[in-house]
């Protein structure tokens, strides 16, 4: 289906400066079929005045004129209409033009090296450094991001996305056995050091415990003594609570400030061979595998893997639609970060350009071709007159300048022909 008509940038201008051309070089070509004639009329009565040499020179002005005439209008439309071969080559050829623009853009400058030396020599960690340094401009980026990302997440499919999401987490569970893996987190705690932190919270919490129920455990010490509980020997047996309950408070407290107190050295000891039974001993790995199992079929556990998504969600838009969130405060100090980094680093920047350059290159040389054949695409929507009125409203006012020449060149040539004949033959 041809294209409609469109309006072409800075068309009129041109439109205006074409016409104006066409009447220069249309002046030219009158003004030498003038010369011609008055000279020709005093050629015959002057035989001997010279009026010959203006006479050849204004013919073959005129004719040069005509000739150039011809081919400029024989681009574009068929001169006077007449059915004359190879004419109008641009409304009959269009789509063979289009082609070869497209290849021409293709193969000369939509290439990888073209692209590649063009996109490092921008600088574009330097123009992310300028951009990103101004905080309105992190903001707007960052705000951008928020929108598209509340966007995705409300685009998607929430009772989808739990079904996945229950999925991915029973299936990782139920393929993966637990015990191996607990006891390698479980040794590698312990050899970093990394449990010392759980120890003295549980520790502190036992400790604050027996604080807080001291008299409790002290009676409890009492009533278990060995003896009978009538007369003095209750009262022995509740100072010896008091005595033992203050002893484990504090025993406590000791192995919760020092961890090289030989009690925790010896739960580091055991810690780190519970570590090696879960991952070697069949019997533990079986009873944790049970116990797995157990869990899993738990209905509370479905209920808690089901309200994954929609508490991960919620928490996310909110954090996104609130321009004061922390998680937008971050990414706009990330976007500072970069900025300085793009600046001040001329590794880095030197390895975002490097990076920069292959991605478009690499763009380039994975859809170019496709990218161009919108030169050739859009060439053929086009009408054929339609196609020929834009180029010669964008071009034709230079060629206006072929027929100036032809009229001048044409009139030198066949003085300088004529002068030639005139004095050798």
């Amino acid at each position: 289906m041809p294209m409609p008509a469109v309006q072409i940038l800075g068309a009129p201008n041109q439109l205006t400066n074409l016409r104006r051309m066409k009447l220069v070089a249309l002046s030219f070509l009158i003004g030498a079929g003038v010369i011609y004639v008055i000279a020709r009329k005093m050629e015959v009565t002057n035989p001997d005045s010279g009026w010959s040499y203006v006479r050849v020179a204004a013919e073959a002005g005129v004719v040069g004129g005509l000739a150039d005439w011809f081919a400029v209008t024989a681009l574009f439309r068929k001169p006077l209409g007449l059915p004359i071969p190879h004419t109008a080559l641009i409304p009959n050829k269009k789509d063979q033009l289009g082609d070869s623009l497209s290849n021409f853009v293709h193969g000369n400058f939509l290439t990888p090296e073209n692209v590649r030396s063009k996109v490092v020599a921008a600088g574009p960690a330097r123009l992310l450094g300028e951009y990103l340094s101004d905080p309105a401009h992190r903001r707007s980026v960052v705000g951008m991001g928020a929108d598209l990302g509340v966007e995705v997440i409300g685009g998607l499919n929430e009772q989808e996305i739990q079904v996945f999401v229950r999925n991915l987490v029973f299936s990782q569970l139920q393929n993966h056995a637990w015990a191996p893996i607990g006891g390698r987190g479980l040794g590698a705690a312990v050899d970093n050091g990394q449990h010392q932190g759980v120890v003295e919270g549980i520790l502190t919490a036992l400790h604050r415990w027996l604080l807080e129920n001291q008299a409790q455990v002290a009676f409890v010490i009492a009533d278990r003594g060995p003896v009978s509980q009538a007369g003095p020997v209750r009262w022995l047996h509740e100072r010896v609570g008091e005595k033992g309950a203050e002893m484990i408070t504090n025993w406590v407290a000791e192995l919760r400030d020092n961890p090289q107190d030989p009690a925790r050295v010896q739960l580091d000891e055991w810690l780190r061979k519970m570590s090696e039974e879960l991952q070697r001993d069949p019997v533990l790995i079986g009873q944790v595998e049970n116990w797995k199992g157990d869990v899993l079929r738990h209905p509370e556990t479905s209920r808690l893997v089901a309200a994954i998504w929609p508490t991960i969600s919620d928490v996310v838009l909110r954090a996104l639609r609130d321009p004061e969130s922390d998680l937008r405060e971050r990414a706009e100090g990330y976007l500072a970060e970069l900025a300085l980094r793009c600046e001040t680093d001329e590794a880095f920047a030197g390895s975002i350009d490097g990076k920069s350059a292959n991605a478009a290159a690499w763009l380039v040389q994975r859809y170019g071709q496709d990218a161009v054949t919108l030169i050739s695409e859009t060439v053929q929507r086009w009408d054929a007159t339609e196609a020929s009125r834009r180029i010669e409203i964008a071009v034709g006012k230079d060629l206006q300048f072929i027929r100036i020449n032809g009229t001048v060149v044409g009139s030198l040539a066949g003085l300088a022909i004529y002068s030639v004949t005139a004095l050798f033959v």
